[in-house]
């Protein structure tokens, strides 16, 4: 379990207490000699502490993610599927960013909600959320990575005993300095978690943790059986969300229309 009471200290993992032993070390934002440190109780890698990190959210470099329109397709098709499987329809796309899957959710008939401190959600100005609370889906993909104090981010992310928890991250295998999520020059990804580290994290907030393909899916014990659990871990295949992803374009966006008439409605 995580001690809250644990880690503080420099030479400390911030997860989950544990000794650090510096492995290598890279240039963060193409000036900092940042040490990477791999921890020897719960396996992950994590930056030093990240002074950097304010100077990184405003830094041009980490804006270039050429990647970002291709991961919010495969991530809509990922929410869209375990929120009819598991028939929980409000979601909240936390560090949703531009709002961009919020949109598309929205359009395929789930009622989603954005939340990001970092970013204007310029595609769902409208459907901003004002507490994580409201979900009974919490998303939250390519976030745990950007955890400054993973220990105490996840604390008041999962003390909210939100049901299901569906994000993404690459899991650390103990790749080395030229593995490609490091992206120093952004530096944005400071903490990178092992799979046992992801179990210890799912245990203390009293989840249950499926690791399927790219996708961590959080649930709470009881919200489904075993063979839901069986076809979630099947749906969120890499190959098998691009054939929902493929479905999905032949379903009618019903949602943006709902959307554009209430906001008729609306008082302005």
């Amino acid at each position: 379990m995580l001690d809250p009471q644990v880690g503080a200290k420099a030479d400390c993992c911030r997860l989950c207490g544990g000794a650090l032993r510096p492995i290598f070390g890279l240039q963060v934002l193409e000036k900092y000699a940042v040490n990477y440190m791999r921890c020897a109780d719960c396996h992950s890698l994590q930056t030093e502490r990240p002074y950097w990190i304010n100077e990184a959210y405003t830094n041009s470099l980490a804006k270039l993610d050429t990647g970002a329109a291709q991961r919010t397709l495969v991530n809509l098709a990922a929410a869209y599927a375990v929120a009819r499987v598991l028939k929980q329809n409000d979601v909240v796309d936390f560090g949703g960013g531009d709002g961009l899957l919020c949109r598309l959710l929205r359009d395929y008939g789930v009622n989603c909600l954005v939340y990001d401190k970092y970013a204007q959600p310029s595609y769902a100005p409208n459907f901003v959320a004002q507490s994580l609370s409201q979900a009974k889906i919490l998303l939250a993909f390519e976030v745990f990575e950007h955890f400054e104090n993973p220990r105490e981010d996840f604390k008041a992310l999962l003390d909210l005993d939100i049901p299901v928890v569906l994000a993404s991250t690459v899991i650390f295998l103990d790749q080395g300095p030229d593995w490609w999520y490091l992206t120093p020059e952004t530096g944005q990804h400071v903490f990178f978690y092992s799979a046992s580290a992801l179990q210890l994290i799912a245990r203390t907030y009293g989840y249950e943790l499926l690791i399927c393909s790219g996708h961590l899916l959080l649930l709470k014990p009881g919200l489904a059986g075993r063979l839901r659990r069986l076809l979630l871990q099947c749906l969120l295949q890499k190959h098998v969300l691009r054939l929902v992803g493929a479905a999905m374009r032949l379903l009618p966006a019903r949602g943006v229309w709902k959307d554009f008439e209430a906001s008729k409605r609306r008082p302005q």
